[in-house]
């Protein structure tokens, strides 16, 4: 079989990279290699990858600077000998069968992509995870499973509309040649909005499974919950230069593409405070909104939620925002 080659991008993760490391460790399907990229960790991450390394040949260690997530998925990129790639996060956790899922998906297919489906969990104490983890009975692979297979630019319009697919690297099997010429632009956050788009551009078919192998672990402290003064403006970059990209290379998936815009503005105001809505940036995301409201809210294959979202933006954006930050501030609290 071809050679998998999982990366794991590290930083400050000594809370979680063991079960990271265990759950892919315990896979039924053993024909990968692991590179564990430790991006400059101060903690004892980067200790733990190594003690790993010393009993398992499969797994690969590079110590790097802190350059972020970016940099690091980048380097194990360079790095990977697989002619299949996939990522997963440090603090996330893989059914047994995960692996094996994956590449059944993709050999009945021929996808270039392939993803399975994932479950959301909140964080436990350290005790209570391994105990879970050593009682828990895991999932085995359905002898029959459902899937649905994307041809050509379905799969980007799949991704852009948030069919099954979100903008991010993890849970996903890739041909390594996806990558030849893309890569995840450094220096910046929310780099998964500026990549995804143009590796979903590049596959012929797409695949989806239903079958449940990825858990991803949502953090308060997580960039995908954490406003930032620079991570908000440079995911609205991102979404801006997708937008650009597909209407000139892609014109008949721009539909999704503005629908994925509109969402992408949506939750960058929910994590705009209300004070701050009249500022610069605050007001360029209701223009924007407010722009694309009547083309999304026609538009029947945007997702139910935007469509809603659209109305409410013709009626009031200023309750708009409001509502949105409501609901913001409580899914915070439950983290």
């Amino acid at each position: 079989m071809d050679l998998i080659s999982i990366i794991v991008p590290v930083y400050q993760a000594q809370d979680y990279i063991m079960d990271c490391v265990d759950s892919i460790l315990a896979q039924t399907d053993q024909d990968f290699e692991l590179i564990l990229v430790d991006d400059g960790s101060r903690d004892f991450s980067g200790r733990l990858c190594d003690e790993y390394a010393e009993i398992h040949p499969q797994i690969r260690v590079f110590h790097t600077e802190n350059r972020g997530a970016a940099a690091a998925r980048n380097y194990g990129i360079e790095q990977a000998k697989g002619d299949r790639i996939t990522f997963i996060d440090s603090d996330d956790t893989i059914e047994k069968d995960h692996l094996a899922y994956l590449r059944k998906l993709q050999q009945e297919t021929g996808a270039q992509i392939v993803k399975s489906g994932h479950e959301k969990c909140r964080p436990k104490d350290p005790e209570k995870r391994m105990q879970e983890m050593e009682d828990c009975e895991r999932q085995t692979m359905p002898d029959l499973f459902s899937y649905t297979c994307y041809e050509g630019t379905d799969g980007l319009k799949a991704l852009l509309y948030q069919e099954h697919f979100m903008s991010v690297p993890w849970g996903m099997l890739m041909d390594k040649k996806l990558w030849d010429d893309v890569r995840f632009p450094e220096g910046t956050e929310a780099e998964d909005m500026g990549t995804i788009y143009r590796i979903f551009a590049k596959a012929q078919k797409t695949v989806y499974g239903e079958h449940v192998t990825y858990h991803y672990l949502q953090r308060g402290s997580s960039t995908m919950y954490a406003t930032s003064r620079t991570r908000n403006p440079a995911y609205y970059r991102h979404s801006r230069q997708m937008l650009l990209f597909v209407k000139e290379n892609y014109p008949d998936c721009y539909a999704a593409a503005l629908s994925r815009h509109f969402s992408a503005c949506c939750q960058i105001l929910s994590e705009t405070p209300i004070y701050l809505s009249g500022s610069r940036f605050g007001t360029r995301l209701k223009q924007d909104i407010q722009f694309l409201a009547k083309r999304v809210r026609k538009d029947g294959e945007s997702r139910r939620m935007n469509r809603m979202a659209a109305k409410l933006a013709r009626v009031s954006p200023s309750v708009m925002h409001l509502l949105l930050r409501m609901y913001y501030v409580v899914k915070r609290r439950k983290l």
